[in-house]
């Protein structure tokens, strides 16, 4: 008997700040994709912890801390099948955790649907909100990631659901990551996004509840794509005001003006890693803009896919039969 997860991506759009009564709150806007996915297998085993397959260094080090967080004995096969590429910005050490967590918590007959448990077992953190409530319950997220010590829930939740002929689509291109590039780049982004805060602009906030939801009620993708757009010139602005300006390389302005040039209602980079996107209407254009993008990214440039909206988060599936009958 083994459980099987999927969990989703997560890509950030940009930093918001709230005007609250206790003063502003640093809040995330970000939305959960289906692709691409982690999914993992996990059942016992004797022999001690084994895992194999995709991101398999971290997948242990996380299994690890959650074992050892609980005291658990090291008896467990993982089988890791997909995980997010690292340093692309789309939550993958976060979404890899706390799948690797569920999974250990179904073995050892522990609560496992506790997400915020989950979370503090592989040494998340509430800068980690928006994975963590991604993955808890998918969506178009805003979350808090300030001064607080706790994962609060998100201040917003929307759901974007289209027929395949009307969906909105993400399509994401996955550069290939240069050699010297640091281990520590995502974190880095994040670090500098969140230092950022105190120079952004209220009028995020007011982007989020004038433009962003009226979009979303009205069915209005061109308004969400300006309303975008909009949030990231100010989050770029705040940036540049902290002393760490954006930056895009040469390639990276090729291939965003590609996606520009074909309509997209936004584009951009994701808020703490390599992953570039644009945001299109239905099957027919995402592909054609995948094409387009496939055939200047060339072999060796980096993979184009495309993504919709992750509604639901994770989810699990206990099959009964052994995983080396998969």
């Amino acid at each position: 008997m083994f459980i099987e997860i999927g969990s989703p991506a997560s890509l950030p759009l940009g930093l918001v700040r709230l005007e609250g009564e206790s003063g502003p709150q640093t809040c995330l806007l970000g939305v959960t994709l289906q692709h691409p996915p982690v999914n993992l297998s996990v059942q016992a085993h004797p022999g001690g912890l084994q895992v194999s397959g995709a991101r398999a260094d971290l997948g242990y080090a996380q299994a690890a801390r959650f074992l050892n967080h609980h005291h658990l004995p090291r008896r467990a096969e993982v089988e890791i099948e997909l995980a997010i590429p690292s340093l692309v910005g789309l939550g993958s050490e976060a979404m890899l955790g706390l799948s690797l967590a569920q999974a250990l918590a179904w073995l050892n007959h522990l609560p496992l649907d506790d997400t915020l448990a989950l979370a503090q077992a592989v040494g998340l953190q509430p800068q980690d909100a928006l994975e963590v409530w991604g993955y808890d319950r998918g969506g178009l997220l805003l979350v808090e990631v300030g001064q607080t010590e706790n994962f609060l829930p998100p201040i917003r939740r929307y759901e974007i659901a289209h027929s395949e002929q009307e969906a909105w689509a993400f399509v994401l291109i996955l550069p290939r990551v240069s050699a010297n590039t640091p281990e520590t780049l995502e974190a880095d982004r994040l670090k500098a996004l969140l230092a950022a805060a105190p120079y952004l602009s209220a009028d995020t906030g007011r982007i989020v509840t004038a433009e962003v939801e009226p979009a979303l009620a009205n069915n209005d993708l061109a308004a969400f794509g300006r309303s975008l757009m909009a949030l990231q010139a100010l989050n770029d602005e705040g940036l540049t005001r902290a002393g760490v300006p954006l930056s895009y390389t040469s390639e990276e302005q090729a291939v965003l003006d590609i996606i520009c040039e074909h309509g997209a209602a936004a584009w951009g980079r994701s808020a703490t890693g390599l992953a570039l996107y644009g945001l299109v209407k239905g099957a027919r254009s995402s592909i054609d803009l995948r094409h387009k993008l496939r055939h200047h990214l060339g072999f060796f440039g980096g993979r184009a896919m495309a993504a919709i909206t992750a509604n639901t988060g994770a989810s699990y599936v206990i099959k009964d039969y052994d995983l080396k009958a998969k």
